[in-house]
């Protein structure tokens, strides 16, 4: 069964007024996506989250075609089952659906939901660049103060594409070398130290910004063109993987784990909410694990 059409959800299925004068509400699909992102939006939930969640709604609407409230489990396992049979997603695409699906449902005061398994996503080791590939990639943007602070402050700050995107001036502290992540993943606030290479490029940065046009912003840039931009530049220094500002962000972690830094401090460096989310960079540093058999190998 195909997903119905946006123009279709429109239209689909709507109710009048019952026989008898028994009043049933419309089934007004757009009406109740837009006041999901209201309510998201309140939650202050990242735009990333927002624009993710209001798509698994819009769709799961259109295939169900009817209120959240007449929405029995059984609709929703048929949803699932038509995600992975019909449209072949994987297990993260069905992993982020029904946390969608779930938020959704609460978000009406419904608990339906609740009953939805939530499959397990398979654990794959990060990918990251290696220190002479980061090197690379911080020289061939070095020609622009922007690019070079977005570039720095992502390899040394370990930020979130989202995270970067709405720091503010402010929220850079050049006096004790801080930066401070207002309301990050989990609307959580932690401060990263800043790097003394981050530090420099963003007074570089700042120094022609402020001949330019003012903003509150620290980067008045988007995710999509951070993306772009670190996609482009690591074609420019001939890294033949692809590559996405997630990845600095592991590099970052892996790099600091090889250093002999704590995993507790890298816990707090990167916002996880749990020191176990932390630990799989402990299986990335294969140099470490490499020493550590060559002191205790069996000597048979």
């Amino acid at each position: 069964m195909a997903v119905s059409s946006p123009s279709r959800l429109r239209s689909v299925n709507r109710r009048s007024e019952g026989p008898a004068g028994l009043g049933e509400p419309a089934f007004d699909p757009v009406g109740i996506v837009e006041r999901f992102a209201r309510q998201l939006r309140t939650q202050e939930r990242s735009p990333c989250t927002v624009k993710q969640y209001t798509h698994i709604a819009r769709t799961f609407l259109a295939f169900v075609a009817k209120p959240l409230e007449e929405v029995s489990l059984r609709d929703l396992e048929r949803y699932r089952e038509h995600l992975v049979l019909q449209r072949h997603y994987s297990k993260n695409s069905v992993y982020t659906t029904v946390r969608g699906l779930t938020c959704l449902f609460r978000s009406f005061g419904l608990a339906i939901a609740e009953g939805l398994e939530v499959p397990r996503r398979p654990e794959r080791l990060p990918r990251y660049l290696s220190p002479e590939e980061t090197h690379r990639l911080i020289e061939v943007v070095a020609g622009s103060p922007r690019d070079s602070a977005i570039v720095h402050v992502l390899a040394y700050g370990g930020l979130r594409v989202s995270e970067l995107c709405d720091l503010e001036v402010q929220d850079i502290d050049l006096d004790h070398q801080i930066l401070h992540v207002r309301s990050g993943k989990g609307d959580k606030d932690r401060e990263v130290v800043l790097d003394p290479q981050a530090r420099t490029a963003i007074e570089r940065y700042l120094a022609v910004r402020e001949s330019g046009r003012r903003s509150s912003r620290l980067f008045p840039v988007g995710p999509v063109s951070v993306e772009r931009l670190i996609r482009r530049s690591a074609e420019a220094a001939g890294i033949a993987r692809r590559v996405t500002p997630h990845m600095l962000r592991h590099t970052l972690a892996t790099s600091l784990l090889a250093g002999g830094m704590d995993i507790r401090y890298i816990q707090k460096l990167l916002g996880h909410a749990s020191v176990a989310t932390t630990q799989i960079y402990t299986h990335v540093d294969t140099s470490a694990l490499r020493t550590a058999y060559e002191r205790a190998r069996p000597r048979y």
